[in-house]
């Protein structure tokens, strides 16, 4: 078969390849029916619709097809270089036999010691359930193709469940939250954002608020390796797409093309497009399988996550409920509990149903919202997945299809291979806080999207007032938080924020606690929030304080909860105040006081010569001067006293001005203007105690020549003896006889 011209033309660019005919390249298409058809073929594709091209990594038969079918192909030679950089670095680590490892210690994938191997995402969800077997639980849900074949080959297919596992039988309705990661086995990202995420579930779990809410209040299913046995083939550098059934995927002139493309062998709406959005040839990328649900891989996530169809088609023994009809028009309730998540690499996508069909989805307006918000964090286009190409047979399809879950596909990072700087650095992080937002939604996704988010919150230190113990609650409610890059969204002005304590704002029994607007009014879109939260009759510990913002759509919709933690003090034992003085004073006594819990303190604050008292704050009471009386202390506290210089005015007088013009400065500084028949002047800023002064004229009056005595000297009060002396400007005219006049 001839080499394309443009391979041959830039082999020279990108030396040392793991396979030789890789190529990070870009095409121009003249059409959105161009993009289909190069997009049925590549089913990864990076798309910058503006600019109407294309990005994707592809080998020299990629290359050729796209050239055939009249796209303008372009090689990125940087890109490339650093793919096949990748690849070297994969090729070396695996040459030298060392053990890869992650910096945890787990089996990484050689060259990329941010990624787990199969092996090692195995181990790390044993080792978080062997640590907090109260939290996470590891569920074997069947066996891979591999393993159907030979028992001592393949995998078993597991899920990684991380949830208050002692609360969760008491609270039947939690909302569940399923997330599939590398379906596709060579993106190595998803499987590893995924088990980060549960690592921070469980370990934060009560020392983080967040965390601690969600476990408390959603269960999570991970599924954190989908595809296991491809991922085992692409760990060693090969771009293995599907499972590895080399039964009825068997491609027979290219081994490394067999298999099942997964995510296009899900049962719902599967083989709907034509070849457009899945293929029937046994080596393309996207091959469907020989029937839907075909491969045991897809048998066992279906059946972990919908169950089984009973009478009348409705799903039942799966871990999300069966709440919507199967027909395409039929919506699911907007109080839908529940979510669920397909984690791909790479476009930087946020995509949601349908991908078989122009027609939007019957809950398409709530799923746009929710997709826009999720799409705010990680700056990825947000957009139904019809609208980048066809696709049929997919996950977020069927379980939006079949049980009217809300389903999303998010599309990580711009690489299969990641680099581990470039996934650290931006994809993690950004992708990490989209996930935690959706979670935070889980309860009612359908309509929480629609609401404003809540962030920044903090509490201060607890008090003491006229109703015994509280701490002052802060936060920002904002509903500008869309990504608007595709469509546009409207949003709304802040209309209230609440407050709950101990229980979340959906359950019986919460009790709001109204929120302030700082600014004096709920009138923007973007509102910080303020209120004194009591907590008399609390137990002493660890309280969490839930907030929630509401915007002004439809009278009211509230947006995504978030909280934070509020520590109670006992009432007995002892309390610390530790007394702390910045500037030039002192406090007595000078050293911590730790007294019996209930007890009041005084402590004198004695300024320096020429100094103040500014602020006295950080242990509740009160300053009368010179004490500052504490209330009765139930927590320790720092009292911190600032102490400023004194400032002083700096002015004085002026004699005889009769001129226009005149302009002083004081320290060089801005010009006072000072006009006739003043007699006094006086600078608007003051100065503070100790610094130096020195005032000079800056313009003389016209028609006069002024003098200033006593302009310098150093501020140690009210500076008002500069004196400013004013005459007449002697005349320089010589009369004929040589005498002045």
């Amino acid at each position: 078969m001839r080499p394309s011209l443009l391979v041959l033309a830039l082999a020279a660019c990108c030396a040392n390849p793991l396979r030789a005919e890789e190529w990070v390249i870009q095409a121009h298409y003249p059409d959105r029916a161009a993009l289909i058809r190069a997009a049925s073929r590549f089913q990864h594709v990076d798309v910058d619709a503006q600019r109407q091209v294309l990005r994707v990594d592809t080998d020299e038969a990629g290359i050729r097809a796209l050239e055939d079918a009249g796209l303008s192909v372009s090689i990125d030679a940087g890109e490339t270089a650093r793919l096949r950089g990748a690849y070297a670095k994969m090729r070396e680590a695996i040459q030298s036999r060392a053990p890869q490892l992650t910096g945890d210690g787990y089996p990484s994938i050689p060259g990329y010691a941010c990624y787990r191997t199969v092996e090692g995402t195995y181990q790390t969800m044993d080792d978080l359930a062997a640590a907090q077997p109260g939290l996470a639980e590891v569920h074997e849900i069947g066996p891979t193709w591999q393993k159907t074949q030979n028992t001592a080959q393949g995998y078993t297919m597991r899920a990684l469940r991380v949830t208050n596992l002692a609360t969760a039988a008491a609270d039947p309705q939690r909302p569940k939250m399923v997330v599939f990661g590398s379906i596709h086995a060579r993106e190595y990202t998803p499987a590893e954002l995924l088990t980060r995420m549960a690592e921070w579930l469980v370990t934060g779990y009560g020392s983080d608020a967040q965390a601690t809410w969600l476990v408390d209040h959603v269960d999570f299913r991970f599924v954190l390796q989908a595809n296991p046995d491809g991922r085992k083939k692409a760990e060693t550098g090969i771009w293995w797409r599907k499972n590895t059934d080399t039964v009825s995927g068997n491609c027979s002139f290219d081994a490394e093309s067999s298999g099942i493309d997964l995510n296009r062998n899900f049962p719902f709406h599967w083989h709907t497009t034509g070849e457009t959005g899945s293929s029937s040839d046994r080596c393309d990328e996207t091959y469907r399988g020989p029937t839907a649900g075909s491969e045991p891989e897809t048998q066992n996530l279906v059946s972990y996550v919908a169950g089984a169809p009973g009478s009348g088609g409705v799903y039942s023994g799966g871990v999300l409920p069966d709440r919507r009809a199967d027909g395409v028009d039929a919506a699911a309730p907007d109080d839908y509990a529940g979510l669920f998540f397909d984690i791909h690499s790479y476009s930087r996508l946020v995509l949601w149903s349908w991908g078989d069909t122009e027609s939007p989805a019957p809950n398409d307006t709530a799923l746009r919202s929710l997709g826009r918000r999720m799409a705010w964090f990680n700056g990825y286009t947000p957009q139904a997945a019809i609208e980048l190409y066809p696709t049929d047979g997919a996950t977020d399809d069927t379980f939006y299809g079949l049980l009217g879950v809300p389903s999303y596909t998010i599309e990580l990072g711009n690489a299969f291979f990641e680099s581990c700087s470039s996934f650290t650095g931006a994809t993690y992080p950004k992708n990490f806080a989209a996930l935690k937002y959706a979670a935070r939604t889980a309860h009612a996704p359908y309509r929480l999207g629609a609401g404003p988010d809540v962030y920044d919150l903090a509490v201060s230190a607890v008090a003491q007032g006229a109703g015994g113990s509280y701490v002052t609650l802060t936060a920002t409610i904002d509903d500008l938080r869309y990504n608007q890059s595709n469509g546009s969204q409207t949003t709304y002005a802040i209309q209230a924020a609440n407050a709950y304590l101990d229980t979340p704002p959906w359950q019986p029994g919460a009790t709001p606690i109204a929120l302030a607007a700082t600014d004096g009014g709920f009138n923007g879109k973007t509102e910080a929030v303020h209120g004194d939260v009591a907590l008399s009759g609390l137990a002493p510990g660890r309280h969490i304080l839930y907030v929630q913002g509401v915007n002004a759509l439809g009278g009211g919709t509230p947006g995504a909860p978030d909280a934070v933690f509020v520590d109670v003090p006992a009432p007995s034992g002892d309390v610390t105040a530790t007394p702390v003085a910045v500037g030039e004073g002192a406090i007595d006594p000078s050293t911590p006081q730790t007294v019996p819990s209930g007890t009041s303190l005084g402590f004198t604050l004695t300024p320096a010569p020429g100094h103040h008292v500014a602020t006295a704050e950080g242990c509740p009471g009160t300053f009368a001067t010179p004490t500052y009386t504490t209330a009765p202390l139930l927590a320790d506290c720092t009292l911190t006293a600032t102490f400023e210089p004194d400032p002083h005015t700096v002015g004085g007088t002026l004699a005889d001005l009769t001129g226009d013009g005149l302009a002083l400065r004081l320290n060089g500084g801005a010009e006072l203007a000072i006009h006739p028949p003043a007699t006094t002047f006086l600078f608007p800023d003051p100065l503070p105690y100790g610094a130096a002064y020195e005032v000079t004229i800056a313009t003389q009056p016209a028609g006069q020549t002024c003098t200033i005595a006593d302009a310098a000297g150093t501020v140690a009060a009210d500076v008002d003896d500069v004196a400013v002396s004013c005459a007449d400007a002697s005349s320089d005219v010589i009369f004929d006889d040589g005498f002045d006049p």
